[in-house]
């Protein structure tokens, strides 16, 4: 019989990773294990505890005795002894019953695949519903997976592929350059995809939990450096093969717009003091530099949207008056 492993990595939070586990154990395929993945942080709101209270020879605690960010966790997924597919898993996320099921199905019918995914939901914090993901279709290549993105026409998030775990070993694993993992899973798929193709199922069995931002420290600047080194990898595939070079020379440019004008407007709901002395210029100097290396076209200053934040940022008068407006006024307003 098949084999996976469900590699959760985790910090804290034993709400959230109660009903991860207890929606892993009720899967109706029954050959898995679970690996979760701890520092020596993890039992400080007794998760660890939990785990082993359970007794389940499922389950096996990898601790550290390190304090770990989320890179260094991640980085240990390659080095735990595996089954021969496996699966990462995020500790807030919820598997339906019939996950691993549908997989295995998945790849009896597309045995020469390299990575299989499903459909699935998003939540919020307290499990409800929020809305589906974007459709995919039965298969993609790695080319045109990557054009879909681009064009933010899919769903990407780190849960829910499955692999072979030599694939895994094969690419490398996670990239771990990118701050915060940001695109790093994007560029784990693409190469996984780019062993063979990516096989999906249109059965929705798994849910995404999405979490409202407690922070007033701004993300932006780590977005700005993880899509930096997420532009190095495109120079990289352009490289690789003309299918990668048509779509990155046709898709990379509205990329590009759409998230300038994304963390432009971020900045702007953002007061300078959180900003890590980031501003809208520094994004579009570095983006600029980057996308002459590709040899793509990225003229942000053409958008009459982004345009207009340039010209509210440049006013301390126009700041203080939009911040107060979205105060007021939370929904987009370009």
């Amino acid at each position: 019989m098949r084999s996976f492993s469900i590699i959760i990595p985790f910090k804290t939070g034993r709400h959230y990773l109660t009903a991860c586990i207890n929606s892993v154990l009720a899967q109706t395929y029954t050959h898995y294990t679970i690996i979760v993945l701890t520092d020596n942080t993890s039992n400080n709101d007794g998760s660890i505890d939990y785990l082993h209270s359970l007794a389940n020879p499922k389950i096996e605690v990898v601790g550290s005795l390190e304090t770990l960010d989320i890179l260094g966790n991640w980085n240990r997924i390659k080095d735990v002894s595996k089954s021969d597919y496996m699966t990462i898993l995020g500790y807030d996320d919820i598997l339906s019953p019939s996950f691993l099921e549908e997989i295995n199905n998945l790849i009896e019918t597309h045995p020469n695949a390299s990575l299989y995914h499903t459909h699935f939901d998003y939540i919020d914090k307290d499990g409800n519903f929020l809305s589906n993901c974007k459709p995919l279709p039965e298969q993609l290549t790695s080319d045109a997976y990557l054009a879909l993105a681009l064009d933010e026409q899919i769903s990407i998030m780190a849960t829910g592929y499955v692999f072979k775990t030599t694939y895994y070993k094969q690419v490398g694993g996670i990239n771990i350059e990118y701050p915060n993992l940001i695109y790093a899973d994007l560029q784990l798929w693409i190469d996984l995809a780019d062993i063979s193709y990516l096989a999906t199922s249109p059965k929705t069995t798994f849910a995404f939990r999405l979490h409202a931002s407690t922070t007033k420290i701004s993300k932006d600047k780590i977005l700005m450096e993880a899509l930096l080194v997420f532009l190095n990898y495109l120079k990289t595939l352009s490289k690789e093969s003309i299918a990668f070079q048509n779509v990155i020379s046709k898709h990379t440019s509205h990329f590009l717009e759409q998230t300038t004008k994304s963390i432009a407007h971020r900045l702007l709901r953002t007061p300078v003091e959180y900003r890590q002395a980031m501003r809208i210029s520094d994004l579009v100097t570095s983006l600029k530099l980057k996308a002459n290396e590709i040899g793509v076209a990225y003229q942000p200053e053409k958008i009459k949207s982004f345009q207009i934040a340039v010209i509210i940022e440049r006013s301390k008068i126009l700041s203080a008056l939009f911040l107060l407006f979205k105060s007021i006024y939370k929904k987009p307003i370009y």
